[in-house]
C-alpha cells in the first residue's frame, strides 16, 4: 500500500512537471511575448529569450522542482506506510489470535476490533464458524473416547477367551488372532488416550527427564526394525539435554515417531536432537515409499502425538509433508536445574 501510494504520488508529480516543462518552453522558445504595462497601458513591452537562456531557467526550474518533490514524495512514502500499518494492524491482531488457536481454545474466538465495523463484522463470522469447530471437535472427540471405551471389554474378554483355548486352535491361527488383538487393542488406547488428551482430562506427571538417555534406550530396539525393513537409521543426539515433561507420555510419542518412520520410510530416516538457544529440538525425517499414502493406516499414532504434545505446556508440534519427506519437530523448552 505504500509502495503504491508513492507510485501513484510520484507519477501525479511527474505528468505536473513534464506538462509545465513543456508549456514553458513553447512560450519562452516560440512565443514571443507582448506585454502591456499595467501603469502605462499605452506602452508596449516586447521580447525574447536566446536558446542559452531557456535551457538556464529550464534548468533551474527542474532542479527547485526536484529539490521540492524528493522530500515530498519521501514523506508520501512515510505517511503511506504509516497509513499501511495502521490499517493491517487489526488485521494482523487477527492473524496472529488465529495462529495461537488449538482444539482447547476454539470455541473461545477471537477479540473484535474496535472501531472497524467491516472488520468487527468479519470476526463475528469467524467467531461462529470457530464455535461451530469447535463443538464438532468435542463431539468427534466424545465420540472417539466411547467408542473407544466400549471396544475395551469385548477386546480383553475375546484375548482372554483365545488365551482359554490356544490348546484347541492350530498354533499358527491362535498367534495370528493374538497379534490382532494385540493390534486393536493398541489401537483402542490409543484413541483413548488421543481423546482424553484432547479434551484436556489427560493427567501429566511432569519430571526432569535426560532425553538422551531415554533415546539410548530405544535406539537399539529400532535400529534393528529399521534394519531388517531396508532402512539406513542415523541418530545424533548431543548430550546433556533435559527437558521438562511427562516421561511416560514421552516414551509413547518417541514410540509412535520412530515406529511410523520404521514403517513408511523407503530407505532412509535421520534423527537429530539438538539444542537451539533456549530450546530442545527434536527432529525426524524420513523419506517415503510411493504406497504409503494408500496403506497409511487411520493415522491415530499421529493424531495421539499431536493430542498430547500440544495438551502439555512447553510442548510445540510441527508436521512437514511434501510428498517425499515427511518430517516431524517436537520442541521443548529448557528446564532450569
Amino acid at each position: 500500500m505504500a509502495a503504491w501510494f508513492g507510485v501513484a504520488l510520484a507519477g501525479i508529480v511527474a505528468i505536473l512537471i513534464f506538462t509545465a516543462h513543456q508549456h514553458l518552453d513553447h512560450e519562452l522558445r516560440l512565443e514571443k511575448w507582448d506585454r502591456s504595462h499595467p501603469k502605462f497601458p499605452d506602452w508596449s513591452l516586447h521580447g525574447s529569450y536566446t536558446d542559452a537562456e531557456v535551457h538556464d531557467i529550464l534548468g533551474e526550474l527542474i532542479r527547485v522542482w526536484i529539490w521540492v518533490g524528493l522530500p515530498a514524495l519521501g514523506l508520501a512514502l512515510g505517511a503511506g506506510f504509516l497509513l499501511a500499518n495502521r490499517s493491517l494492524a487489526p488485521v494482523k491482531r487477527i492473524s496472529r489470535a488465529l495462529a495461537e488457536k488449538n482444539p482447547d481454545t476454539l470455541k473461545t474466538g477471537i477479540p473484535l476490533p474496535e472501531r472497524d465495523r467491516v472488520l468487527a463484522e468479519l470476526v463475528s463470522q469467524i467467531n461462529a464458524l470457530l464455535l461451530r469447530v469447535g463443538n464438532a471437535y468435542d463431539e468427534m472427540a466424545e465420540y472417539s473416547a466411547r467408542v473407544a471405551h466400549e471396544l475395551r471389554t469385548p477386546l480383553t474378554l475375546l484375548r482372554m477367551r483365545i488365551e482359554q483355548s490356544a490348546e484347541e486352535m492350530p498354533p499358527e491361527l491362535s498367534e495370528q488372532l493374538q497379534e490382532e488383538l494385540s493390534r486393536l487393542s493398541t489401537f483402542v488406547e490409543r484413541s483413548l488416550l488421543a481423546a482424553r488428551a484432547e479434551s484436556g482430562r489427560l493427567e501429566f506427571h511432569r519430571t526432569t527427564v535426560d532425553l538422551p538417555a531415554v533415546l539410548e534406550e530405544l535406539m537399539e530396539p529400532y535400529g534393528i526394525l529399521a534394519s531388517q525393513a531396508g532402512i539406513d537409521l542415523a541418530w545424533t543426539v548431543a548430550t546433556g539435554l533435559r527437558v521438562s515433561t511427562d516421561p511416560d507420555l514421552l516414551r509413547q510419542i518417541l514410540h509412535n515417531l520412530l515406529g511410523n518412520a520404521c514403517r513408511y520410510a523407503a530407505s532412509t530416516a535421520r534423527l537429530r536432537v539438538f539444542a537451539s538457544g533456549r530450546s530442545t529440538v527434536f527432529s525426524l525425517a524420513n523419506d517415503l515409499r510411493h504406497e504409503s499414502r494408500a496403506t497409511g493406516g487411520l493415522g491415530i499414532g499421529l493424531r495421539l502425538v499431536r493430542a498430547l504434545a500440544t495438551s502439555m505446556d512447553g510442548h510445540h508440534f510441527a508436521v512437514r509433508d511434501s510428498g517425499r519427506v515427511f518430517a516431524v519437530r517436537l520442541v521443548w523448552k529448557p528446564t532450569t536445574q
